[in-house]
């Protein structure tokens, strides 16, 4: 895969042309796990307000998500199941409070997670000071870029098509 086009791919994935532009010139990368652990160790190494565009870039848990997108599947599970005692309406209404305080979105890696799991997780990190939640912030962008990562790449006899050339 050409370089350009590469790049314009992770872009979607990464929500930072940075970010992508570095891990294609990381290129050749042998494996999955490679492929995530030089993204991971990439992301560490971007500037703080180049991780916040890449932040905000991500749609608020149970907000407007375009069908299809990466952001409505990540999403599905919490946002199809508004929980027995309206956990989706509490994290809607608990996101402003909680982008007021830092400066960003509330960011978690929603796959796999219910209503319940998400609200627990805000209401923890609405306790944090900025300091203290911002590591947790870089964490979740990590796991949300590696579940986009693996989703991404095919691993054939050991190679990673596309990313390795």
């Amino acid at each position: 895969m050409e370089t350009s086009e590469l790049v314009d791919q992770l872009t979607g994935l990464f929500a930072s042309r940075e970010l992508a532009t570095a891990v294609a010139s990381a290129r050749p990368i042998a494996t999955v796990d490679a492929l995530c652990g030089t993204a991971s160790v990439l992301l560490h190494e971007l500037d703080d307000d180049t991780v916040l565009e890449s932040v905000n870039a991500h749609p608020p848990i149970g907000g407007t998500v375009e069908a299809g997108t990466r952001s409505a599947a990540e999403q599905a599970a919490a946002t199809e199941n508004q929980g027995e005692n309206g956990e989706m309406t509490s994290i809607r209404n608990l996101q402003p409070t909680y982008r007021e305080k830092f400066g960003w979105n509330f960011l978690v890696r929603a796959a796999g997670k219910d209503s319940r799991q998400i609200l627990d997780n805000l209401v923890v990190r609405l306790a944090h000071e900025p300091d203290e939640e911002w590591p947790f912030v870089l964490r979740h962008l990590d796991a949300i870029n590696q579940l986009r990562l693996r989703g991404f790449v095919t691993e054939d006899d050991g190679t990673v098509s596309g990313v390795t050339a």
